[in-house]
């Protein structure tokens, strides 16, 4: 049972990358205004390494009675839960999602000068006989965007090849020089390349147009329903076995934590787009969803990260 004090000490939102990493700045953003809704300081706290796997581990062993969060997401979550198949704890069932703050989506680009203007474009030539296979590119094996990638060749069947770089910097120039034909990145990435036509966006995840890319469709629009669930998210998260009141009190109080205009304005300035408000059935549901998704498409590309 919850106890009617709750929280009755400081609580820690465990943050598993490094400090400045976007998933640092948000919990930081986040832990005051949490604080005041809470009646308790709310501390970040860093456990880098392994993927994220430290961290949330690290959570998944503390006491289930909500003091202790994890910031998580989509790629600490359902990804590394299907990557790293040695964890000794369920990076999901293990730290159950409470509430999703944001998302970030990403687009399908081509370079502006490519000839492809839409995805059907592209899928048609990955599918013509006797031609090279289309290259795309990614930040690195198992990331968002890789996924994507995979998703794509295994919703439309056709000739494509997975190239890696180190970064989502390096891809996007390997893009635009034509190294190769097309890839995923985040929209914060592009934004600018956009602007000044050395990118063009086809297509972007999620079930929702992006205000700011007007004319450009979701992919699940243009044929490919499974995207519609690809998005890259974060959220709060607790050990597995905090009581419902708990919960409910979290959930409540984040909710009100984002709502505040400060939040909301800063959220704004820095690009972070507000996810869609859930009550924990949703979230829990989602969180579901999002663990066949990632695995079927971690699976499909034969990766694993031990």
């Amino acid at each position: 049972m919850a106890q009617p004090g709750f929280p009755s000490r400081p609580l820690s939102i465990v943050v598993p990358y490094t400090a400045g990493s976007s998933s640092d700045i948000l919990a930081r953003l986040l832990a005051p205004h949490l604080g005041n809704e809470l009646g308790q300081p709310v501390v970040v706290e860093n456990r880098a390494g392994a993927g994220g796997t430290i961290g949330m581990g690290y959570v998944a062993r503390s006491a289930p009675d909500g003091h202790t969060m994890a910031l998580t997401s989509s790629s600490a979550g359902p990804i590394n839960r299907a990557l790293y198949r040695n964890l000794n704890f369920d990076p999901v069932r293990d730290v159950p999602l409470v509430y999703q703050t944001n998302l970030s989506t990403n687009a399908l680009v081509v370079a502006g000068n490519s000839p492809f203007r839409t995805v059907a474009d592209l899928v048609a030539r990955a599918r013509a006989q006797g031609q090279p296979s289309l290259q795309y590119f990614s930040p690195g094996n198992g990331t968002s965007q890789h996924l994507c990638g995979v998703l794509l060749a295994q919703s439309a069947p056709g000739r494509m090849e997975h190239i890696p770089y180190r970064g989502p910097a390096e891809g996007l120039t390997a893009v635009i020089g034509g190294e190769v034909s097309f890839g995923f990145a985040s929209l914060s990435s592009i934004m600018g390349l956009l602007r000044d036509g050395r990118l063009r966006a086809l297509g972007t995840t999620g079930a929702n147009p992006i205000p700011s890319l007007p004319g450009v469709p979701t992919l699940a629009s243009a044929g490919f329903p499974r995207f519609a669930d690809l998005v890259v998210w974060t959220g709060l998260a607790v050990t597995r076995g905090t009581p419902d009141p708990v919960m409910r009190r979290l959930h409540a109080a984040i909710g009100a934590a984002l709502a505040t205009p400060a939040v909301q304005e800063r959220f704004a300035q820095i690009g972070i787009e507000p996810a869609p408000a859930m009550t924990l059935a949703e979230t829990e549901a989602f969180a579901e969803r999002q663990v066949t998704l990632w695995t079927e498409l971690v699976r499909d590309a034969d990766l694993r990260a031990d």
